[in-house]
Formats: C-alpha cells, sequence, structure tokens
C-alpha cells in the first residue's frame, strides 16, 4: 500500500479503479474542489492499475492510497483492513466493480465508516450485453445480492435510478438521485484558453464537435454517417475528441464516406472546454450513458446541442428538448438535420443559467453530502480556495 497515511481520518473516500482522465474523474474534481473549500479532508484508494486522476490538477491535501491488488477477494479484504485502520467517515466508490467490492466488504465485521455505491450508468437498458442475457442476468443477480449491504446507493440520473429499481429489480436499499458536478466556475475560465488545432484558430467552416471514447457505446459510425449528409448541404468540419479501439475503424469508415479531409480525430484534449466553447455545434450520438458530462459542460458554456434521446441522461439535462435537440438513436438522417438546424440558426433559445443550474459542482457536493450525513466545516465563500 503506496503512501504514508496521516492521523487524522478523512471525512470523505473515493474509491475505484481511476484513470488519469474521463469525465468521471472530472466532475470527481469539480467536487473534491469543493469539499475542501468547506473545510474537508478527501482521500483516494485504488487498486488494479488505478492512478491519480488529473495529477496535474489535484490538490496536494489528497493523498491517493494503493491498495496493490488486482483480484476481487484480495481488494475486498485489504480495502476492509484499510477501513478499519483509518476509520473514515464515509467512502463512496465510483463503478461496478468498485461498487461490488465495496457492497462486500458489509459482510465482514468491525467497520464503522457508512458505505456508498455510485451508478454512473444504466444496466437493463443499455445494450452492452444484450448479445448474453445470461451473463446479464448473473450481473442483475449480484447487484441485488450485494448492493443492499451498503448504506446507500447514489444514481446519477432519473433514469439510471429507474433502471435500477425497474430492470434490475433492487430493493433493500435507498436510491438516490444525484446529478453530477460537471459544471463549475473553473469550466468558463478554462474555456478561454487558446487551443492550436487549425479549424478553431482560423475557423473557415463552422465546426462540429464530440468528445468522448471512441468505443461503441458511443456510436461515432452513426455519427460519421450522419455528417456525411450534412456536408451535402452545408459545408462543415468534425472534430471528434477521444482515444480508443474504434478509430482505425472509424478512420477507415471516414475515408469509405468521402469526408476524411473534412474530420479530424486528434485524440484526447485535456481542456475540452475551449474546443466546445469555439464549436458551432456539439453532437452525441450515444446509444447508452449515464448522464452525459461532456452534454452538460457543453451546455456550460454554451455550444449548441443536438444529442440522441439514449437512456438516460440526455433527455433530463436538455429537458425534453428545451435545451437542445433530441434525435432517435442510430439514426444518421435525424441527427444529420438535428445538425443542420443548428447550422441554420434554429438552435432553442433559452436561459443558460437556469439551465445548467442542477449540474453545477456546488450543487452536487452539497447533495453528496445531505445524503452523507456530513456538515460542511466552513462555507466555500469564506475562504480564499478557488474552485476548479
Amino acid at each position: 500500500m503506496s503512501n504514508s497515511q496521516p492521523e487524522q481520518p478523512p471525512d470523505i473516500v473515493l474509491f475505484g479503479i481511476f484513470r488519469s482522465w474521463g469525465g468521471t474523474y472530472r466532475r470527481l474534481m469539480n467536487q473534491i474542489h469543493v469539499w475542501l473549500a468547506m473545510g474537508l479532508q478527501v482521500e483516494l484508494v485504488t487498486f488494479r492499475d488505478g492512478e491519480m486522476f488529473y495529477p496535474d490538477e489535484m490538490p496536494a491535501s489528497v493523498r491517493l492510497v494503493h491498495l496493490d491488488t488486482s483480484h476481487r477477494l484480495t481488494t475486498i479484504l485489504a480495502l476492509w483492513r484499510y477501513l478499519r485502520r483509518r476509520q473514515p467517515r464515509v467512502i463512496l466508490s465510483v463503478n461496478h466493480i468498485s461498487n461490488m467490492i465495496l457492497a462486500r466488504t458489509g459482510y465482514l465485521p468491525g467497520v464503522i465508516t457508512r458505505r456508498y455505491l455510485s451508478v454512473p450508468n444504466t444496466f437493463g437498458q443499455s445494450e452492452k450485453r444484450l448479445d448474453s442475457p445470461r451473463k446479464r442476468e448473473q450481473k442483475f443477480r449480484e447487484i441485488r445480492a450485494a448492493y443492499p449491504k451498503a448504506d446507500g446507493v447514489i444514481a446519477v440520473s432519473d433514469g439510471v435510478r429507474d433502471d435500477l429499481r425497474d430492470n434490475i429489480g433492487l430493493t433493500g436499499v435507498h436510491i438516490e438521485r444525484i446529478y453530477s458536478g460537471s459544471v463549475a466556475p473553473g469550466n468558463l475560465a478554462r474555456a478561454k484558453e487558446s487551443v492550436d488545432h487549425p479549424w478553431l484558430v482560423k475557423k473557415e467552416l463552422p465546426v462540429v464537435l464530440s468528445v468522448g471514447r471512441l468505443v461503441p457505446q458511443k456510436d461515432y459510425p452513426m455519427l460519421l454517417r450522419a455528417f456525411a449528409l450534412v456536408v451535402k448541404e452545408h459545408p462543415a468540419r468534425l472534430l471528434i475528441l477521444g482515444k480508443g479501439r474504434e478509430q482505425p475503424a472509424l478512420e477507415r469508415l471516414a475515408v469509405e464516406l468521402g469526408i476524411s479531409q473534412w474530420v479530424d480525430m486528434p485524440g484526447f484534449a485535456g481542456n475540452p472546454y475551449a474546443y466546445m466553447a469555439r464549436a458551432d455545434v456539439f453532437a452525441l450520438s450515444s446509444r447508452w450513458e449515464g448522464l452525459v458530462n461532456v452534454v452538460m459542460e457543453a451546455l456550460g458554456v454554451g455550444t449548441p446541442i443536438v444529442s440522441t434521446d439514449c437512456p438516460s441522461g440526455p433527455r433530463e439535462i436538455l429537458a425534453g428538448g428545451r435545451y437542445g435537440i433530441l434525435v432517435p438513436m442510430q439514426d444518421e438522417q435525424a441527427m444529420a438535420e438535428g445538425i443542420l438546424r443548428v447550422l441554420r440558426g434554429e438552435a432553442p433559445r433559452f436561459d443558460y443559467t437556469e439551465a445548467v443550474r442542477p449540474f453545477m459542482a456546488e450543487t452536487a457536493a452539497r447533495a453528496y453530502l445531505d445524503f452523507f450525513g456530513i456538515k460542511p466545516r466552513r462555507e466555500p465563500g469564506n475562504n480564499r480556495q478557488a474552485l476548479a
């Protein structure tokens, strides 16, 4: 186990296989800054090949403890020993595998820490496991057995909460919906920073932007086919920020569609807000999501949004189409028409402050504390620590 541990138990521990970047870790970072500004102590615990997320931005007071385990059983035992030794007030796991491990420490004695599980995606409504109904039902049985050992479950959207109840049949534990804190004051400041992409430095054509891992869930083939229809009627360019195993196949598809000169996939961007602020359209083509951090972030910097109406986040974020254009999943014609509507100046008009208020980092951080039963030691406005 790495990193020396201070004597004082932390108020909040976040537990998971952390990666150096990603939407989940960005909203966690936002909330960490708020909790620290409230005078609370935060610690991170990881296992397998987990690492510190956004290490260049993580405050020095936040420690990373590595359990140095790889298998579930050894991780359950190592986490149990950690909780007995450190005795934090609460621990929150951040994805399914860490949820299962944390919940199963509930079978072991001597832990006073309250345990909470966070569910960032739908299980029952996604297409992720339709090719293996047996495995999916096995996973649902595991959830129904293990999750009630926790003190509470946090769903990132109403759709995720309903999925847990209606499709998985989870009972015996309180499920609270808390929207992710994806919009923070620092987003707007970072949106003003420069970008080095030539299509945005000297904009000659409108730019359609999408951000996310290059994986089947995001359905980028549909977006490419939709964009091929867009450029037949309106000159434009498409930027897709992210990395993933599908990149070679997507690049081949762009060539086959004859649009490769208008499409670029430059990889991960540490500051997507600067790209969002300069894009003319933000497009989400996903087949399923939990809440979709990037849609909230794009909304927060004022970029017009066209999104699939996938389960479960976009409809909630965009208020059923009030704050953006919703289109059916896997429908390139509808996606193309939605993008063209924005390019023609037909995007919905609304009060952006009202739209993003539910997704502010401080709103989320306070909702988590309310659910945890933890009171701030001070108010953020009473100190000089900047939120990010």
